[in-house]
């Protein structure tokens, strides 16, 4: 589906359109994950995505200027992997839905670095956060 989206949409069309889910996904599982803390809010979300077999472990570390994100066992691993090296828009929907709780806490996040090692099954995102 996300190779589809990115050609018929293009990239930056795609990233409009994989946030829009982020969004759509937060307001479904809101009130199931939503705490007082940012992020509590986020690790909230990381159990139930492991939960639901999106990711086998999710670890959030919170870092100077911003999170770095661990996650194991990813589903769509090796396709966003392809995805990426294709120079097309994985859809990121753990970080678009992440990203959608913090905007909702009056806060901006920005993906800075990824890095996938698909042989040991493991992504790496840093996050810069900014109050909005």
């Amino acid at each position: 589906m996300c190779t589809a989206i990115n050609r018929i949409c293009g990239k930056k069309r795609a990233e409009e359109v994989f946030r829009e889910a982020g969004e759509v996904i937060f307001s479904l599982i809101r009130e199931e994950v939503i705490a007082d803390d940012p992020v509590a809010t986020l690790k909230n979300i990381a159990r139930y995505l492991e939960r639901s077999g999106y990711m086998e472990r999710i670890e959030i570390k919170e870092m100077e200027n911003g999170l770095q994100l661990d996650m194991y066992g990813v589903s769509v691993l090796k396709s966003s992997d392809t995805l990426v090296k294709s120079g097309m828009a994985p859809s990121h929907i753990m970080t678009n839905t992440m990203f959608a709780a913090l905007r909702e806490a009056g806060i901006k996040a920005e993906l800075k670095e990824l890095e996938i090692d698909v042989e040991k099954g493991h992504v790496r995102e840093m996050w810069v956060l900014k109050s909005s």
